[in-house]
């Protein structure tokens, strides 16, 4: 008897900044170098600066999943593959970031039935107004927002004289449970979602 291996879960890791001279780099190596310690996931970074996406350009709203584009094709091959999602977030006029949201809006299914936590950064807030707004979007695409979210209040004061980002012992504490709940919840929910795609095709979720 052959017996296959356990395929590992991916989890996306997407920096939403593509400012010059953004902070977002520094919570985005953090997470993952944590990341390192919880082999039973693959964690991969995605960097929408590179990924470099114009504004939505596609004629055919995603929900139908009839994408023209090459970019749009590589990426609903990036988001598709992935059982769940990290997203580090700033926070622009008590909203998410317009690259990031733009970036999200280019796909539907590759989102749906997948699980999301939080490490997001701001001024007074740390990112909070911004991470609510993304609950209320990903209520209507079907995406699973946990309640893990690690914040970085007035993330200046939270770095060294070289300018490094030094976390204190509850957003440490914080990190890993978030990574321990998502890598949970992204493996629980990979057989539901291959379910639910099979026998719910409706949209919303």
């Amino acid at each position: 008897m052959i017996i296959m291996s356990k395929q590992k879960i991916l989890i996306k890791v997407i920096l939403g900044s593509t400012r010059p001279g953004r902070f977002g780099d520094q919570p985005a190596q953090w997470i993952m170098n944590l990341a390192k310690e919880y082999p039973e996931a693959t964690f991969e970074l995605v960097d929408l600066q590179k990924v470099n996406l114009p504004f939505l350009d596609e004629p055919v709203p995603a929900l139908f999943g009839q994408y023209s584009k090459e970019h749009s094709k590589a990426w609903s091959k990036t988001i598709g593959e992935a059982d769940g999602f990290i997203f580090v977030t700033p926070e622009y006029n008590s909203g998410v970031p317009a690259s990031f949201k733009n970036a999200v809006d280019f796909l539907a299914a590759e989102w749906r039935y997948k699980p999301v936590a939080f490490v997001s950064y701001g001024a007074g807030g740390g990112g909070i107004l911004a991470v609510n707004n993304w609950r209320s979007i990903f209520a209507y695409l079907g995406i699973f927002g946990l309640s893990d979210h690690v914040l970085f209040i007035e993330y200046y004061k939270h770095l060294d004289k070289d300018g490094k980002l030094i976390p204190s012992e509850e957003q440490i504490a914080g990190g890993h449970k978030l990574l321990k709940n998502i890598a949970f919840w992204s493996e629980k929910l990979k057989p539901i979602r291959q379910e639910l795609t099979t026998t719910n095709n409706t949209y919303p979720a």
